[in-house]
This record gives structure tokens, C-alpha cells and sequence, in this order.
């Protein structure tokens, strides 16, 4: 009798703690968890702007990498860099064309190992066009939340962005390095 019942309790603490993992690798967020910031060069000097409005989705299984996704969706109307000739400027015809493409989306599925953090090989869509975009990050646990950061570096003239005159790199870069800092969340169950 006391076998069983410890057998019991142990088959429903294993059943708790399979429910209670449902979906722990599965973390979101978006520009209240931290920062998407990008930096380029105009005439010469280095400007930093950042995305206030964007939502990350990031499921990531350290054993299991070849399985996780990243997906995050940034509304390009929201780009900031603290100037607002420079703003509109970014959302016109000419560079996003916020108008007509009002989100860009990055999507990467299956991670690799690259050194102590991780690689994900995926697809920007900006302007409507998609190129490979390889972003690095790390991912650590920190009070219930997951810490991501990293960053990437993406070609603006492969995706259409500087049209007309803004197309030359007399006076923009056409390098531009993308970095984010997040908390996430757990994800909620559907």
C-alpha cells in the first residue's frame, strides 16, 4: 500500500512538473522589455537611433536548438533618432516607406552554437524585400525573465532602403549594425 501510494505521488509530481514546463522554453516581449537600437553613419559622424514599437517571440531549448525560432515584428513608423527632419525623413518613400510597408519582420528557425551564445540564420523582410540576416545573441535566466541580447549587421541598400539620391554612400553608410538589449517574458499558453 505505501509503494503504491508513494508511486502515485510521484507520477503526479512528474505530471506537475511536465505542465509546469509546457511551453518554459517559449519567452516574448516587446519595447516595454528593453531596447532595439540601430547605428549608421551620415556625413561622416555615427547616429544611433532605436524602434519604439516592436514584438519579439523567441523560443529557445538549449538542448534542443535545431527546434527554436525567433520572430520579431517592428513597425518601421517607429524609428527615433532624437531628430525629427532625420525621422520623417526614414519613414518616407525614399528609405522605409512606412506608408506602404508599415512592418519589417525578422524570422530565424533552429539555432547553432556560437561561442557562449547563439546563432540564428534567418530572413529580414524590410521595404518588401527579403534577404538572409544572421543575428547573434546570448540568452541567460535572470529572476524568472530571460536576458537576451545581441545584434546584427545588414547591408540598407540590399533592401531597398536610401532610394534617389540616398541610393550613393557619399553621405549615408550602407552598413548598418543593429543591436537590442531585452527582458523577456514567458510566454502565455494560447
Amino acid at each position: 500500500m505505501a509503494r503504491a501510494l508513494i508511486a502515485q505521488a510521484a507520477a503526479c509530481g512528474l505530471a506537475l512538473l511536465a505542465a509546469g514546463d509546457a511551453g518554459a522554453d517559449a519567452w516574448q516581449g516587446d519595447a516595454r522589455a528593453g531596447k532595439l537600437e540601430f547605428t549608421a553613419v551620415q556625413a561622416g559622424a555615427r547616429f544611433t537611433g532605436r524602434f519604439t514599437e516592436f514584438r519579439v517571440e523567441l523560443d529557445l531549448d538549449p538542448a534542443a536548438p535545431a527546434q527554436g525560432r525567433l520572430h520579431v515584428a517592428i513597425a518601421t513608423a517607429s524609428a527615433d533618432t532624437q531628430d525629427d527632419d532625420r525621422d520623417g525623413i526614414l519613414r518616407s518613400r525614399d528609405f522605409f516607406w512606412s506608408g506602404q510597408h508599415p512592418q519589417a519582420v525578422y524570422h530565424a528557425e533552429g539555432f547553432e552554437r556560437d561561442g557562449d551564445g547563439w546563432r540564428a540564420r534567418g530572413e529580414l523582410t524590410l521595404r518588401g524585400m527579403a534577404r538572409p540576416v544572421t543575428v547573434r545573441f546570448t540568452a541567460a535566466p535572470e529572476r524568472g525573465r530571460l536576458t537576451m541580447k545581441g545584434g546584427a549587421t545588414l547591408s540598407r541598400l540590399a533592401f531597398g532602403v536610401g532610394q534617389g539620391d540616398w541610393a550613393s554612400t557619399e553621405w549615408i553608410g550602407d552598413e548598418v549594425a543593429i543591436t537590442f538589449a531585452l527582458s523577456l517574458a514567458r510566454a502565455q499558453a494560447p
